[in-house]
């Protein structure tokens, strides 16, 4: 079957499942080849996620997402419908089979994954759906998935409103996103969304806003390529992030202020991650093209169809590792330098999807390698300037939980706090902590909270109690080990 015209079997297709008898639906089949219904699954997971308070743990889950069939046995769909996937039940609606799938890929930045069902039967019937092409806006699209409200595939019509960049709600990353107006809902994440002239894929749908009236968001072709020329050499390295800050020169005194010619037109550098390459923009910079684009006094860069794109879609499109051509004016010289396609060295965890936690417990205390997730649950702003790396290995260490025991009295309160120095050494990671406590010989052990923040104080322990009271501790709080894997492997005889 062509690609243009899935969309109307798939439309047709629904009405026949109610409206034709056995053999009126066979004779269909016989005429149109394969169902292309079959093509979007639903998605029953089972998860096991990360309990950031007490790590060892873990807390069981589900939910219920869509998918779409691209190939053979490989459903795309959004990483937070399968991340932390303990299990993965995967339903088609021309059969009553329940088939088991497994993650192959996830990339949380760009919330997309692929997950693999071997049983060959699996593709019996089933025509994989196409990605076709970025939208534009005022296009016809439909929506189909398994939302809330009912058992059975559901279609919702609608147009692209708009597209630019929003902050992806998995990652918390700005990158490019389509705004439709027809209906998003809770299961219809990780359903694809049909370009109604072409028929093929043109967005995974995978987030909404509940503070306006058809707010619904999918994922755009842009950033699905992204993810398969990622995933071409079997690892997941990410989307880059922005390592600079720009703001606009709209206003013409300050383009004359900082030496804009009449024919420049571009944006100004603001502030640039510290460990970026030396070759690439300053602070104090006027951007004036990337990638091969003019870019406007407001950001705006325009590609093909005079389509609007921000300043930094070159960049999130690109894999980690590449470099994009760009022009600057730089103390009034026309400079060509090189933007590295590159993530930033925060100095705490992202998101604890599908990744391994650690901890260190010594008396009541239980320290782990500070996360975005921690940081948000405990209060504490994620993009603090302090959470990026100042040397290698750097990362920033949390007293995550705190479990009443006599050998802490007087800091039970104290859940919460960043770790800065132990016995006045500055503190590197939450392997070094370990380190400087096992190895500590000192009456008393003094943990160094915080010390760019006037509202905490250090914790003085005697050190002797402190290490009767890990095994008490663990015993009373059912804590299996005083600290994680990787650290028991690395901890010295």
């Amino acid at each position: 079957m062509k690609q243009a015209t899935i969309t109307a079997a798939l439309l047709g297709a629904a009405l026949a499942t109610t409206a034709t008898t056995a053999s009126a639906q066979e004779d269909v089949m016989e005429q149109q080849g394969p169902d292309p219904l079959n093509a979007v699954v639903k998605l029953e997971v089972s998860t096991s996620e990360i309990n950031e308070l007490e790590p060892w743990r873990t807390d069981q889950g589900g939910g219920d997402g869509s998918g779409v069939i691209i190939g053979d046995g490989r459903i795309l769909t959004c990483a937070h419908c399968v991340s932390d996937a303990a299990f993965i039940r995967v339903r088609k609606s021309d059969v009553d089979t329940i088939y088991h799938g497994k993650v192959e890929f996830i990339d949380n930045d760009c919330d997309l994954a692929l997950v693999r069902v071997e049983d060959p039967s699996f593709m019996a019937n089933v025509a994989p759906m196409e990605i076709g092409e970025t939208p534009r806006v005022q296009a016809e699209v439909v929506a189909v998935g398994y939302p809330r409200g009912g058992r059975l595939i559901s279609f919702t019509r609608g147009i692209v409103s708009r597209i630019e960049d929003q902050r992806y709600s998995q990652s918390f990353q700005f990158l490019l996103a389509i705004q439709i107006d027809a209906a998003i809902n809770p299961g219809n994440s990780g359903g694809p969304v049909l370009d109604m002239g072409t028929g093929e894929i043109c967005g995974i749908a995978f987030q909404g806003r509940d503070d306006g009236e058809s707010l619904g968001y999918m994922i755009p072709p842009d950033m699905i390529r992204q993810f398969f020329n990622d995933i071409a050499d079997g690892r997941i390295d990410g989307v880059a992030e922005r390592r600079f800050s720009i703001s606009g020169m709209e206003s013409e005194a300050r383009r004359r202020a900082c030496g804009m010619k009449p024919e420049h037109t571009g944006v100004f550098i603001t502030n640039v991650d510290p460990s970026i390459e030396d070759d690439s923009v300053k602070t104090g910079d006027i951007l004036l093209e990337i990638g091969g684009f003019n870019i406007a006094n407001n950001g705006n860069i325009r590609i093909e169809g005079n389509e609007i794109r921000s300043v930094f879609w070159p960049l999130y499109i690109r894999q980690i590792g590449e470099t994009i051509p760009a022009k600057v004016l730089r103390k009034g010289v026309e400079t060509d330098v090189s933007l590295h396609v590159s993530k930033r060295n925060w100095k705490v965890r992202p998101y604890l999807h599908d990744l391994e936690p650690d901890w260190f417990i010594t008396g009541g205390f239980v320290f782990t390698t500070s996360s975005f997730n921690l940081l948000e649950k405990r209060a504490h702003y994620r993009e603090d300037p302090a959470d990026e790396q100042s040397s290698p290995g750097e990362m920033q260490v949390i007293l995550c939980s705190v479990f009443a025991d006599a050998a802490i009295e007087g800091y039970m309160g104290s859940a919460g706090l960043r770790l800065d120095t132990v016995n006045g050494v500055k503190v590197r990671n939450l392997r070094h902590l370990a380190e400087l406590v096992d190895g500590c010989g000192d009456e008393f052990i003094r943990f160094g909270m915080d010390d760019d923040d006037p509202w905490n104080e250090e914790i003085i322990v005697d050190r002797a109690q402190m290490r009767e009271a890990t095994p008490r501790v663990m015993e009373r709080y059912k804590i299996p080990f005083d600290r994680s894997e990787d650290l028991r492997a690395a901890k010295k005889p």
